[in-house]
């Protein structure tokens, strides 16, 4: 009900009733219910209620009151909804007496998933009991609304409840994931062997990764310690349950490298060091785990990564070049730039570019008569491609060649910001303004570097950036600028409101999916810290 139909309706009925009572008296409001006779009536006044301004703790025991002897489901859940904008722990009691865990109807289902989400935003510890019991509410609603409140209060009591929900194999996949998603936010040690199995569980087509590896993340140590025990081979137990549910073993070394490289645990860089070299038989497997590392390792900065991740950038599937060439472009240093210097001459156009941008993402004036004699070979290059490969706008490959050696040519604008900025991260900072994207991402990650959290606020104020790999490089300055300094942390932190807002609205934005699950880990830290 909108305030204005709520507050027409209250004039109507004070007009009828010749009530003198203060109208923001529970008195008044107590007597323009009783007035409602039928129930749609009863629910619009205690909506106009929530919306008048007036409800607060002195209209608890009216309300207790009407919770208790109303026998109308649709009024006892818009009575709870009130309950529930009070907020008071007075209310805990008269709302888990109305709980009607028998309930099959539309009305009883609703009420129960009104009682839950009262209960979830009272928010104190002693709604825990009766929360755990509207679990086992016949209607699925109602149980989110318990499990997602319970992951609120991160009450231990209810670790083993939600494991089973979790496991669930009766349950609708969405109860899965939620409940998946609470016991990450309760951060008990308990469940990690269950989220461990759940990360390549899948049912009804649905996969749980997502849930599972982001509570993973926010568990910290116990899940690293799990994690890195597979990635060791060291997890018995795990690797009986895999083979006997027919998972390949190298799914958990892809998957574990991705949360540990998350999770900055550097007891995993020698594992994934040589993960970069991992063999399979099936070569998208091979593919998929020497890639899963190298993005791990560009994660947590590791210096040991580079010389085996520049012995790979000749690679000639492009997908997967890029995949080498980007953990070098984050890694940062100069030790790479020979091998991405060689790798821009060789192969197809795409894998040319990813050894490009990588080179300028690194380099500085120093490497700009290479990217000059790059731009002069590329229309010779693109003609010679086209005659051997074909592809799109080969069938003008002059204007194709002249396209591609611009497109080299704007990459070296990156150069001659190094030349002008060079380890100066203020400098830096003023090309996070620039138009172009490319630029806008070399800029964040040499602030992100450069550990001053003076800068951290120009990464922030570009958090909203459209380009998702733009966004990520962002993102990612900002994180290491955050473990990197306190004051960072600290002003990072009082950012928090912003960044859950922003997460929020873009929700169901399917081009960022990629780059907000990285806001949503930078997010979880600042929680954290």
């Amino acid at each position: 009900m909108s305030r204005l139909l709520a507050a027409s309706s209250l004039a109507l009925m004070l007009v009828l009733s010749g009530c003198k009572v203060d109208p923001s008296s529970p008195e008044y409001w107590e007597k323009t219910l009783g007035k409602a006779r039928r129930a749609q009536d009863q629910v619009r006044v205690i909506e106009a209620l929530r919306s008048s301004g007036n409800l607060n703790a002195n209209f608890l025991p009216f309300l207790h009151g009407q919770l208790a002897s109303d026998k109308k489901p649709e009024v006892k859940a818009a009575v709870a909804r009130a309950l529930g904008d009070v907020k008071n722990v007075a209310s805990v009691e008269p709302l888990g007496k109305a709980v009607d865990l028998g309930a099959t109807d539309s009305g009883g289902n609703l009420m129960n998933k009104a009682l839950a989400s009262a209960l979830g935003a009272i928010g104190d510890p002693k709604t825990v009991p009766e929360l755990m019991r509207l679990l086992k509410a016949r209607d699925n609603y109602t149980r989110i609304e318990a499990v997602d409140a319970l992951g609120r209060l991160r009450a231990k009591e209810a670790v083993d409840s939600l494991i089973q929900i979790a496991m669930d194999e009766t349950a609708e996949p969405f109860l899965n994931k939620k409940a998946i998603e609470a016991l990450g936010r309760i951060g008990d040690a308990r469940a990690v062997p269950v989220l461990m199995r759940m990360l390549t569980k899948e049912r009804r087509g649905v996969s749980f990764y997502v849930e599972s590896s982001f509570s993973l993340f926010q568990m910290g140590q116990p899940a690293a310690d799990a994690l890195l025990a597979v990635l060791q081979g060291k997890d018995d137990e795990l690797s009986r349950w895999v083979k006997q549910n027919g998972i390949n073993p190298a799914s958990y070394s892809f998957k574990a490298a991705e949360i540990l490289g998350d999770l900055r645990e550097r007891r995993a860089e020698g594992a994934l060091v040589q993960q970069l070299a991992f063999k399979h038989e099936d070569p998208r497997i091979q593919a998929g785990v020497r890639a899963r590392a190298a993005d791990a390792l560009a994660r947590m900065r590791s210096a040991a990564a580079v010389k085996p991740l520049a012995a790979l950038v000749s690679e000639p599937d492009a997908g997967l070049r890029r995949q080498y060439t980007h953990a070098l472009a984050r890694l940062g240093g100069r030790d790479a730039l020979p091998a991405l210097e060689k790798a821009a001459g060789q192969g197809d156009w795409y894998a040319r570019e990813a050894a490009i941008d990588a080179l300028t993402m690194l380099g500085d004036a120093r490497e700009q008569p290479a990217l000059e004699k790059l731009v002069a070979a590329e229309p010779a290059k693109t003609t010679a491609e086209c005659a051997e490969l074909g592809g799109e706008g080969c069938e003008d490959p002059a204007t194709l060649g002249k396209k591609r050696a611009e497109m080299i040519s704007q990459y070296g604008q990156r150069l001659e910001a190094a030349k002008t900025c060079g380890a100066d991260s203020g400098c830096w900072a003023k090309k996070l303004g620039d138009a172009d994207k490319s630029m806008v991402a070399r800029a964040a990650l040499e602030v992100g570097r450069g550990k001053s959290a003076a800068h951290l606020g120009a990464l922030l104020a570009r958090m909203t950036e459209k380009d998702p790999d733009t966004r990520m490089a962002l993102i990612l300055g900002a994180e290491w600028l955050v473990e990197d300094t306190k004051e960072a942390a600290a002003q990072a932190k009082s950012s928090l409101p912003t960044l859950e807002k922003q997460l929020s609205e873009e929700k169901s934005r399917t081009e960022y999916v990629r780059a907000n699950e990285d806001l949503r880990r930078l997010v979880a830290r600042l929680q954290r810290t």
